[in-house]
């Protein structure tokens, strides 16, 4: 299924039965079981989905350049947040599903997005903010296991998945490395996959990074093939561990053995130049 659906039914979890996505499948990798079912909103009878009132200028950014609802942020004539007035417009405005912000954020914003837009009109993707589907649900049956992924953008021939990531430098080499770290890895495979499953076509996915400060510089980072190899493989491993653990309904957390830490390359190095001086 390609659905759209509000942001609250995608993260409620619509599949038929409980389901992994990527930011489960990096949880159920990075930490244990018992961490990703306490982040489940199926299986976690007392879950809550964490909200963060604090301003993320991508947050805004993204509901204003990918969804193009700027009816959606709502501008509060304040210095700060610390008057009892900003706070409960910006409360208010949270509860209604809308962003809250500064008049002074919204100013950043709008540059922000008018930055991106104009970068991506020279590169290759050219106008594809205006004519691909933005926030579309997909949902998707891989090997017994239902999954859920939720793409940024997707061009209207479902060719290109667009993922827009803020970040302190967009400088291609400086985003690559956030890479593995983050699990956009991960991300970038799960989603291709998903997309492949429901239209029978792999798509090219690639991150549009956007520096959060003047001049709010972009790149567009996709992953190479060997790149590709170890995103596929953590989803493969995601999605075997969460067959098992729901068809036993076993959600263990780390194993009891004592485990010994080994020193890094570059530790052994320093410790025998040091040896050497001394």
């Amino acid at each position: 299924m390609i659905e759209a659906l509000t942001a609250e039914r995608y993260h409620a979890d619509p599949a038929p039965q409980p389901s992994l996505s990527s930011s489960i499948a990096n949880i159920l990798l990075d930490q244990s079981p018992q961490h990703a079912w306490l982040a489940h909103p199926r299986l976690n009878p007392n879950y809550v989905r964490e909200t963060d009132s604090r301003f993320d200028l991508g947050s805004a950014a993204h509901m204003m350049l990918l969804e193009r609802r700027e009816d959606r942020i709502v501008r509060v004539h304040a210095d700060d947040w610390r008057t009892k007035a900003a706070k409960e417009e910006r409360d208010a405005a949270q509860a209604v599903g809308k962003y809250a912000v500064l008049d002074r954020q919204f100013k950043d914003i709008k540059e922000m997005c008018d930055a991106a837009r104009k970068f991506l009109m020279r590169t290759e993707l050219g106008n594809i903010l205006d004519t691909g589907d933005a926030e579309q649900t997909l949902v998707w049956e891989d090997n017994g296991v239902w999954c859920r992924a939720r793409p940024d953008l997707m061009s209207k021939d479902r060719k290109i998945v667009l993922d827009y990531k803020s970040t302190a430098s967009a400088e291609p080499g400086a985003f690559s490395r956030q890479i593995g770290r983050m699990g956009y890895d991960l991300q970038d495979q799960f989603y291709s996959r998903g997309v492949e499953v429901l239209t029978g076509a792999l798509p090219t996915f690639v991150f549009l990074a956007q520096e959060i400060t003047a001049p709010y510089a972009c790149s567009l980072v996709a992953l190479s093939n060997a790149y590709q190899f170890v995103g596929q493989d953590k989803v493969s491993r995601a999605l075997d561990l969460w067959k098992t653990c729901l068809l036993e309904d076993s959600w263990p957390a780390y194993n009891p053995r004592i485990h010994y830490a080994e020193p890094k390359p570059w530790d052994l190095t320093l410790a025998e130049e040091a040896a050497l001086q001394s």
